[in-house]
């Protein structure tokens, strides 16, 4: 005897509620789904961790300052080569106020930086931090900054195309103490995440290169 449309009417909407479920399941920490996320970083040898609650308190500028140190979620931390050697790396889902805000890259810079510098599309809100201060246009972005003087030096013109280099779709990057920061749409694959590593190692070794320049014109 065959089933009535009405059965199977319901059938099909058990179905989709189980694969919303199953998919909300696996995108609940925001950004990458967990799983997603979790193989990226074993095909890499990266550690992965459900939450860090005390790593996002090592930084102050960008999203930091704006909603506080938050808890890191989904983080996957490990090397990422480069031609001057492995930088050590960060990529979590940054919840801030119990809520989820974005996804947070951070890699390595070899050398301390003397000041902090946000780099800041025309589309990005102004930073609420009374510290820092705008001092010049580095290609498409904006850089607002906690010492003109000494930050200026490192604003170089491959700084700028490697900032350029980023993307429209992360409106912040940042660098501070040994790091440069980026925060990317939740959502963003691990393609693109993956990109935007390879995308602050360069802009890390542009300013390494400023940083060289700076100290050799003493």
């Amino acid at each position: 005897m065959g089933l009535s449309s009405t059965v199977w009417f319901v059938i099909a909407v058990i179905a989709l509620l189980l694969g919303a479920a199953l998919l909300f399941a696996d995108n609940r920490g925001g950004g990458s789904g967990v799983k997603e996320r979790k193989r990226w970083a074993a095909l890499r040898g990266w550690e992965y961790l459900d939450t860090d609650p005390v790593l996002p308190s090592r930084w102050r500028y960008g999203t930091i300052h704006q909603g506080g140190p938050g808890v890191a979620r989904n983080l996957m931390s490990g090397p990422v080569p480069t031609p001057a050697g492995p930088r050590q790396a960060y990529v979590f889902d940054h919840e801030q106020a119990g809520r989820l805000n974005s996804v947070l890259v951070a890699v390595q810079v070899q050398e301390q930086l003397p000041a902090a510098v946000e780099l800041r599309l025309p589309s990005a809100p102004l930073p609420d931090d009374a510290g820092l201060d705008l001092l010049e246009p580095v290609g498409e972005r904006y850089a607002f900054v906690s010492d003109a003087d000494t930050v200026r030096p490192l604003l170089t013109s491959r700084l700028a195309s490697a900032s350029d280099a980023v993307g429209d779709d992360v409106e912040l990057l940042w660098a501070e103490e040994s790091w440069v920061l980026a925060t990317a749409p939740l959502g963003s694959d691990p393609e693109r995440v993956q990109d935007l590593l390879a995308d602050l190692a360069e802009v890390a070794t542009a300013l390494e290169q400023g940083l060289g320049a700076k100290y050799l014109g003493k």
